[in-house]
């Protein structure tokens, strides 16, 4: 590295009037990336960091940089003089750029490891990142790291120093590093002028090529059905050339999406690629170039013997899956060889999978494939053996091999970083069997003085113990359940949320929500909520008796109001309203949905996951819908005042919104929105009805036992019904016949509980005529509530009590839900 000073450094220190105290701020909470084979030397990231914004608009900033959050696109400022600080989000970003210039040094293999020749340190390259209005920031890096959240450069400084800045993701789109590939395929005389020009007009032209060109020239449509086509759209010029291809039946739907996709990975062919189909150069000599063009080493991997420790580091099905090779280990990560270094997202998921820090190198995808197969033997053998390792041991044998594995010492944090262990593969079988279950939360319980860590699954709404884990393993479980929902180990005093996607750990695609709660004595406790892709459940399946369910119909029916779906959580809202929106789910409706999260998906639906965050919250999603001609909204909750009055506004003006509610009974849904602030009278005009609803466990169909009820519990059923009508509703009782009631006994196919699964209890309230006058004079609830028993409501306990004498639950289980 060069010793004089970087003359763009000093260009762009010259932006800054002044620089604020780095006391004026906290600590960063975001360690910063090295350089490509570069490492900062120990602790020289502590602190907070002075730093200059440049915003997309050209105004610039300078003060302190409090916290860089990557995930949320935000970063916390604390500008020069001002009185508080505030956050700003990388969308409007241009440049940020840490003004203390750090040491680097190079990085080093792991002693015994003789391929340091083979990994040089990236060298100095030229970039330019576009400004606006003709300007650009130019200058060299060190080599960059490539982000989803954008890309990171590296200022050479005097001494072996680096200045670290970054350039959102958006602005990263623009910015170019290095030559051109074309211009050092010409100054290496791997290509003449001539013969580039001719691959750059190629690309050009295939840039610009339309749909119909390319749906002819690949025989997929005549040229007579083009014309066609382009005969109707003339006539209507608002509707694309594709939709009209479908309407006339020269192409189906899937074959227009087909040919879209196509056309769009035809358009963003690479210069080197067109170059190689050319016949011009050959594909491993555009990859030498790309790699030197990257400042990332390419390497033959059929002369590298790499290590089975090494190869440890990444299970064979991952590597398999993601088309990587661990070549070496460096004193703070691990080098893996791709064939695309530029793809943020694949590097991001395995830098996580791995547990370390990732430095690429290129190589060629035969050199990949040949490592693979000398390294981890034939993929199907590698898939099928890394799925059987999860799926067919039992859990108490990794307990067991655990335990044979570890000391007496407490297992750490070093054995939940590292990626095929039986440390790793309990961890998966925990959450495997938590789905092949139906558990919807998995609670890790922490107990203190040495006493075993209780593992419990929530199945049918009861916690059922799962196992009991010795208490040496209690940090290194939960640390690895930390690092897989990317959240941070040595944190222990306060609550952390994360997520868990399993695809990238194991082989189901599953989602769990992780929430960790610190409790007595320094030990915390872990809850998971699996979040299993659930399936549609069709209206007429979903527990509705007959009446019930015709009102249900006659009221979503209508082409506008307000209809409510209330209950605590896990009561099945979410459910329901997919049913009831599966029900509406025509070609004639455009249904837009706001979720958190989505759980369940339907062809036809547009659905939008709110990220409240960022501010992408229900109210914003529904103020969004408003403006994308909607028939039918779904909002996942009615949790404040302004997403409440936007379905009130949303359903006066000629839309059908559906939401639910936190609250116990259809009647208190009512009095909970008067509450937070609704006008009454454009409430009324807008409801529909409220329908409660709650989870009840089901007898198991295989074990449970009938018997003669005596007649004092008849009597007490039906006093619980309506006390009022008892005795006409005995008599009734008596005359259909009900003889039998069935209680629990346990089996098998039931873990001796005697339920099985779950089943829902309904209490609709219809919002006629009557109820609306209620409703307008804010009447108190037992008014509202007489007036709904007297207009036919049934409760939630009459509901229980009618499938009680079905013979689908007992007693005992709706007294648990309803009052």
């Amino acid at each position: 590295m060069k010793q004089s000073p970087d003359t763009t450094t000093r260009l762009l220190r010259s932006l800054l009037q002044s620089a604020p105290s780095a006391a004026a701020g906290g600590a960063m909470r975001f360690v910063w990336p090295a350089p490509p084979y570069y490492e900062f030397l120990l602790g020289s990231q502590q602190g907070p960091e002075d730093c200059l914004l440049l915003f997309s608009d050209g105004t610039k900033a300078t003060g302190v940089l409090i916290s860089f959050l990557p995930d949320e696109m935000l970063l916390k400022f604390h500008q020069t003089d001002a009185a508080s600080s505030f956050s700003v989000t990388f969308a409007s970003l241009q440049w940020l750029q840490l003004m203390r210039p750090l040491p680097v040094k190079r990085q080093a293999l792991v002693p015994g490891q003789p391929l340091q020749k083979e990994f040089p340190a990236a060298e100095r390259q030229p970039f330019s990142v576009p400004r606006g209005s003709g300007k650009s920031i130019e200058g060299e890096t060190v080599g960059y790291i490539q982000a989803l959240c954008g890309m990171f450069l590296f200022l050479p400084e005097s001494d072996n120093h680096v200045v670290r800045c970054f350039v959102p993701a958006q602005a990263a789109l623009a910015t170019s590093i290095g030559k051109p590939i074309g211009r050092m395929l010409v100054d290496q005389k791997l290509a003449s002028p001539e013969v580039v020009d001719a691959a750059l007009r190629k690309q050009l032209a295939l840039r610009s090529r339309r749909l119909g060109e390319y749906l002819t020239e690949n025989q997929i449509v005549s040229q007579a059905q083009l014309a066609a086509a382009l005969k109707q759209q003339r006539a209507q010029p608002v509707r694309k050339l594709g939709e009209t291809l479908v309407e006339l039946g020269f192409l189906s739907p899937a074959e227009l999406e087909e040919a879209l996709a196509m056309e769009g990975k035809n358009r963003s062919i690479p210069l080197g690629q067109i170059l190689t189909e050319m016949g011009v150069v050959d594909a491993e000599m555009i990859q030498n170039v790309m790699a030197a063009k990257l400042g990332i080493p390419f390497v033959n991997l059929r002369s590298l013997e790499i290590s089975p420790e090494v190869l440890k580091r990444i299970p064979a099905a991952v590597a398999y899956r993601y088309q990587v090779v661990p070549v070496a280990e460096s004193e703070s990560g691990l080098v893996v060889a791709v064939e695309d270094p530029m793809n943020a997202g694949k590097m991001e998921e395995l830098r996580f999978i791995a547990g370390s820090k990732l430095a690429p190198v290129m190589s060629s995808i035969e050199d990949i494939r040949y490592a693979l197969e000398r390294g981890y033997g034939p993929a199907m053998a590698a898939e099928t053996a890394a799925a059987r390792a999860d799926l067919d041991v039992g859990i108490e044998q990794l307990t067991d091999r655990l335990a044979a594995e570890s000391s007496e010492l407490d297992l750490n944090e070093q054995h939940a970083v590292q990626s095929d262990t039986t440390l790793v593969r309990l961890v998966n079988k925990l959450i495997l069997d938590a789905v092949a279950q139906k558990a919807s939360d998995i609670h890790i319980e922490a107990n203190p003085s040495g006493r075993s860590t209780r593992i419990r699954f929530r199945k049918d709404g009861a916690l059922v113990t799962y196992l009991e884990l010795a208490a040496k393993f209690r940090k290194a479980v939960i640390s690895r359940i930390k690092i897989m929902s990317q959240l941070d180990i040595t944190e222990r005093r306060k609550p952390q949320d994360g997520k868990i996607e399993f695809k990238h750990f194991g082989p189901l695609d599953v989602e769990l929500r992780v929430a960790t709660v610190p409790t007595a004595n320094g030990l915390e406790d872990v809850v998971m909520r699996v979040l299993a892709a659930a399936a549609l459940v069709p209206l007429d399946r979903i527990g509705f008796d007959a009446v019930t369910l015709a009102s249900v119909k006659r009221l979503i029916s209508r082409p506008h109001g307000m209809f409510l779906v209330c209950g605590p959580t896990g009561s099945g809202k979410t459910t329901t309203l997919h049913s009831l929106l599966g029900f509406l789910n025509t070609a004639d409706l455009k249904i837009w949905t706001a979720e958190d999260p989505i759980e369940i998906t339907q062809i036809g639906l547009r659905q939008v996951q709110v990220h409240p965050k960022i501010g992408w919250t229900f109210a914003a999603a529904m103020r969004s819908f408003m403006r994308a001609d909607p028939d039918v909204i779904m909002v996942g909750e009615m949790r404040d005042e302004e997403t409440a009055k936007i379905g009130v506004e949303a359903s006066l003006t000629g839309h059908l919104v559906f939401s639910t509610l936190h609250t116990n009974s259809a009647v208190e849904s009512v009095v909970r929105l008067l509450d937070l602030g609704m006008d009454p009278f454009n409430f009324a005009d807008a409801l529909l009805g409220v329908l409660s609803q709650r989870l009840v466990r089901t007898l198991c169909p295989d074990c449970k036992v009938g018997y003669q009820p005596e007649p004092a519990e008849l009597e007490e059923l039906a006093l619980e019904y309506s006390e009022a009508d008892s005795a006409k509703l005995l008599k009734e009782w008596r005359k259909q016949g009900v003889a039998t009631l069935y209680r629990a006994k346990g089996c098998e196919k039931c873990d001796q509980t005697g339920y099985k699964g779950r089943m829902a209890l309904f209490e609709l309230l219809v919002a006629d005529a009557a109820m609306k006058r209620l409703v307008q004079t804010r009447a108190p609830v037992t008014e509202i509530a007489a007036a709904a028993m007297q207009n036919g409501m049934r409760t939630l306990k009459q509901d229980g009590i009618t499938k009680v004498l079905q013979g689908l639950t007992d007693i005992a289980q709706v007294r648990m839900v309803s009052v």
